[in-house]
């Protein structure tokens, strides 16, 4: 997909022949312009009115006084474009003295000014000055009316007027519009596709597809059209955002959520001619506020076919023209995709390969990579939705296991299975754990726990035992994971297969190895301990990432007995037990470890093990005695045996 400015394939275009100035004394010539035959447009289509002729260096020249710049001929600038859109960069003091003169014919429409002036004052949408040049290029929209330059009939001229002295600066890009902001669009390529139900009653999962660039920034949809009237009586969007499910959304009216356009209105019913909606994703209730990364569509069978023919998320509810190209770019061009259909039924005992449809969209298998949570978001562990996998409309009650093998951390992933019942809503069950220690968490067939970090490992699930109603919940699943802002990892699912009795099909995959997730090693720097006290005092090195150490304590070098095993939180601390009593000698080793989940990952090596330094304890006397009046002093006298006394 590709992220780009709209650029000059519009609507209404000017054509304007090359400025040449004579001298930065002289005075500028006149530049006139010629104009392509204006296309009339609805009256929410965006518009603009590109003039190159603007796009140069501006220069008053050296010295004092009043310096003419340039004059601009604008023929074809109507009364439609309030808006003047200019891209630069320059000196800082440029603008000001700037002064623009704007004429319609004969009549002058006024003088106005870069920076607060009686005369008039140009002024952005953000109805402040135009910001001061610097080397670094920055875009201004000028709002004629709030500017007080009334373009009722149109503007024909434009002269630069400055100050010498004051400095130069270049517009790199300028063009009136009928849009208060920079118009930008994310082509949605994926999404222009053929869509068919195909025939029959029920829930059909249509297809699914992935953006990158949908930012929060582009707060409309905006799509052109064709098909059955009847294809969008019961179609719906499931909508998912950086980190969330934004929900599911109908093209018609519907308590789950709506799609709506900027006119607040239902999406138009498809016909043979093509007509484009633009979607407000405010008015539809859909919060864009950290991106969309997915969208599912989902329909009912027997609804009939549709096809968008263009697809853009934009900036502004201003309809876009489209940008059509005579071959389509492969790498950006989704394939159609059409939906599997049920032809006959499948042995539950050969079972349901999860690899995907017929394009190998919407799969199970496949490799997750779930990325570290940035260091400054607000919770240590964030929501990550994974991908959603598809029985191909193929399951019934009988299938009964889910078996895949996986290498990495499960601990955080957990699925939600979704129903085919044709209903009105979606219907799902609750989130369901791999991790045991969750409320809800997957059984076992054969009733083992299931292995939280797995290498090439095989586990497979009693759906039934699990709580899932197969009868009910057998369209597909929707995965979702957890990251933390303690590592970045992967996580590889393969051989995934959905089945009711013991599966024919063995897995023809390799045993593939990973890197282990693991912290860092750690050393200890210092141990200390008095000799009759139960607390050592350690300090160790600290590992970056890690969110705690275990420390163990041992009265040989080799441990071939641990003491004491503490798990501590930083890298200095007292660690008190009472079997470290007395010792004469202790050694200490420790590791660093993370935590993903509640599952803590240790140092792949054990510290090179140190020798706890221990003194013995100092005895204190306190002496009390009778005054003596009449002495000037006093002497103490100590002994440790009866033969000894050493007077102090």
């Amino acid at each position: 997909m590709r992220k780009k400015q709209f650029l000059k394939k519009m609507v209404t275009y000017v054509c304007v022949a090359a400025l040449t100035l004579a001298g930065t004394s002289g005075v500028a010539p006149m530049v006139s312009a010629e104009e392509e035959q204006p296309i009339e447009a609805a009256s929410n289509l965006y518009k603009e009115v590109d003039v190159p002729a603007l796009v140069r260096e501006y220069d008053p020249g050296e010295g004092e006084g009043y310096g003419y710049i340039a004059g601009i001929d604008l023929t074809g600038v109507t009364k439609d474009y309030q808006y003047l859109q200019i891209k630069y960069t320059g000196d800082a003091t440029a603008f000001d003295e700037l002064r623009l003169e704007f004429q319609n014919g004969d009549a002058k429409l006024g003088v106005f000014w870069a920076r607060e002036n009686a005369e008039g004052t140009l002024k952005t949408v953000e109805d402040k000055e135009l910001a001061a040049p610097s080397a670094d290029e920055q875009t201004a929209i000028i709002d004629l009316a709030k500017s007080g330059i009334k373009n009722t009939d149109g503007i024909t001229v434009m002269h630069f007027h400055g100050t010498k002295g004051k400095g130069k600066f270049e517009i790199k890009d300028a063009k009136f519009t009928n849009s208060d902001v920079e118009v930008k669009s994310v082509e949605a390529a994926p999404m222009v596709q053929k869509y068919d139900p195909g025939e029959g009653e029920g829930y059909k999962y249509l297809t699914g597809m992935d953006f990158t660039d949908v930012t929060n920034e582009y707060q409309y949809l905006q799509i052109s059209y064709k098909g059955a009237a009847t294809a969008f009586d019961e179609l719906r969007l499931e909508i998912v955002g950086e980190d969330t499910n934004l929900g599911t959304f109908w093209a018609k009216e519907n308590e789950q959520g709506t799609l709506k356009t900027v006119e607040d209105k239902e999406l138009a019913a498809p016909s043979d001619e093509e007509q484009t909606a633009v979607i407000d994703l405010a008015k539809s209730g859909i919060k864009n506020t950290a991106g969309i990364k997915t969208i599912h569509f989902h329909d009912t069978a027997g609804k009939g076919a549709f096809e968008i023919t263009d697809a853009q998320f934009t900036n502004t509810p201003l309809q876009v023209a489209k940008v059509h190209t005579d071959e389509p770019d492969a790498s950006t061009t989704a394939p159609v995709v059409e939906p599997t259909t049920k032809t006959q039924p499948v042995d539950p005992a050969t079972g349901i390969k999860l690899d995907g449809d017929d394009k190998g969209q919407s799969a199970m298998n496949g490799t997750y990579h779930i990325d570290i949570t940035p260091a400054d978001a607000k919770d240590e562990v964030t929501y990550k939705w994974l991908g959603y996998a598809t029985f191909k409309d193929l399951a019934t009650k009988d299938f009964k296991y889910l078996q895949f093998t996986y290498t990495g951390d499960i601990s955080g992933m957990r699925l939600q299975f979704v129903a085919d019942a044709g209903t009105s809503t979606e219907d799902k069950t609750d989130v369901i754990w791999f991790n045991p220690e969750q409320e809800k968490h997957f059984v076992t067939k054969d009733g083992t726990p299931i292995q939280m970090v797995g290498n090439n490992t095989t586990v497979t699930i009693d759906l039934e035992k699990s709580g899932v109603d197969m009868a009910k919940y057998n369209s597909g699943f929707h995965m979702h994971g957890e990251s933390t802002k303690k590592a970045a990892f992967d996580v590889t699912i393969k051989d995934a297969v959905l089945y009711g009795g013991t599966p024919t099909a063995k897995p023809t995959t390799q045993p593939t190895t990973t890197k282990a997730i693991t912290a860092g090693n750690t050393t200890v720097k210092s141990a200390t301990k008095k000799k009759s006290a139960k607390k050592v005092k350690i300090s160790l090195k600290k590992v970056k990432s890690a969110v705690g150490y275990r420390v163990q304590f041992s009265t040989t070098k080799k441990f071939k007995k641990v003491l004491v095993t503490k798990n501590i939180k930083k890298v200095k601390a007292t660690i008190t037990h009472k079997k470290l009593k007395n010792k004469k000698t202790l050694y200490v080793r420790a590791k660093a470890y993370i935590q993903i989940g509640k599952t803590k990952y240790y140092s792949a090596k054990w510290s090179k093990v140190k020798k706890v330094k221990i003194s013995a304890k100092k005895t204190k006397v306190t002496v009390t005695w009778k005054k003596n009046k009449k002495a000037k002093g006093y002497e103490i006298s100590y002994a440790t045996n009866c033969s000894g006394i050493i007077s102090l």
